[in-house]
């Protein structure tokens, strides 16, 4: 980190200075100096963004929120997703259109989210009241826009529990909801040892999210498997997309990425319409172009295919089949039991 210290005025008001870190604990936020091209460029805004020659500041949370509190009200466009399910190559087409600029994965997200799961708890560390202030505070941060480019953030699927607040706050964002159909989900994340590890940890406050939407507590994490668990995170996710089409109708896009696949560039066109960034039939081309669709979307240096896509699914389905079909079994058992679940 550079010894330099920026003013709070140049946090607040420079584009460059991003909210990269809550620090709950210590009341404070962690600023890192990007530039647009350093965001265009960085397949996520996490820890892999700080290098030893990385500008960056800390600043107290209270002086922030007032420095913030005579600001307008704003929000950046958002994709939320299942995980996994092909959201960061749409996020990286998008970026292509005229005026549009992704944001990956911001990590103080995360925190905002994991803050947003706690306010039903007696242990929450922050009221509703003050956890919106504070929401309300960064997205504000992330909605500036990019040498004339506006945002459109991609969270992690972890973040879910932002779309309802993000959405109710902020009339004037829209969002998109990708997912994939569950058979296909379940042979992603079970191939992948890190995927699984991701679903797992996520799995207690997914259930939790079931809980609410069934209205009973019956199913208890300790005794189902992997793919168990994975399949009902799926489904929490599924409910809690279906809440928010319902409540916020047109606002909201909801995305199956193989349809994308197969509807190609004028499913594309569709999306980059539901944000605003719908750009001539020239553009649309320059942004829904092999470049890109070929290529793994998560390190943009390695080839990755629709072709190769589907012969991973298929070896995962020969390797873990079994696991798939229990996972798809016991999807299918809690439907019966939950009517509330989307079919």
């Amino acid at each position: 980190m550079s010894s330099k210290a920026p003013t709070l005025a140049t946090l607040v008001a420079s584009a460059e200075w991003l909210p990269h870190q809550l620090d709950v604990a210590g009341r404070r936020v962690l600023f890192v100096r990007l530039a647009a091209a350093e965001i265009r460029a960085a397949s996520f805004l996490d820890e892999r963004v700080l290098t030893g020659t990385r500008e960056g500041a800390w600043v107290p949370l209270a002086e922030l929120l007032a420095a913030l509190a005579p600001r307008p009200r704003a929000a950046p466009h958002v994709i939320f997703h299942v995980g996994h399910c092909g959201s960061t190559l749409v996020a990286n087409l998008l970026e292509r259109l005229p005026g549009a600029i992704a944001m990956r994965e911001p990590l103080a997200l995360r925190a905002l989210a994991e803050l947003a799961e706690e306010l039903p708890r007696a242990s929450t560390r922050l009221d509703e009241a003050r956890w919106q202030t504070l929401t309300d505070a960064l997205l504000a941060l992330y909605a500036r826009p990019h040498d004339g480019a506006h945002v459109v953030v991609k969270a992690t699927s972890s973040c879910n529990a932002l779309i309802e607040p993000w959405l109710a706050q902020h009339p004037g964002t829209r969002a998109l909801l990708v997912s994939i159909a569950l058979e296909p989900y379940l042979a992603t994340i079970l191939k992948s040892p890190a995927a699984r590890a991701d679903a797992l940890r996520f799995a207690p406050a997914r259930l939790e999210a079931l809980h609410r939407v069934v209205g009973d507590d019956g199913v208890r994490l300790p005794v189902l498997a992997d793919a168990e668990q994975i399949a009902l995170g799926w489904l929490a996710e599924q409910a809690r997309f279906a809440a928010a089409k319902a409540r916020f109708g047109a606002r909201v896009a909801r995305l199956d990425f193989a349809e994308l696949l197969r509807d190609g560039a004028a499913g594309f066109a569709r999306i980059a319409a539901h944000f605003g960034f719908a750009g001539d039939d020239a553009a649309l081309a320059r942004a829904w172009h092999p470049d890109v669709l070929g290529r793994y979307a998560k390190a943009r240096d390695h080839a990755y295919s629709p072709d190769d896509r589907e012969a991973d699914l298929a070896e995962a389905r020969r390797r873990h089949g079994d696991e798939i079909a229990a996972g798809l079994a016991f999807a299918a058992t809690l439907r019966e039991r939950y009517a509330s679940l989307p079919r």
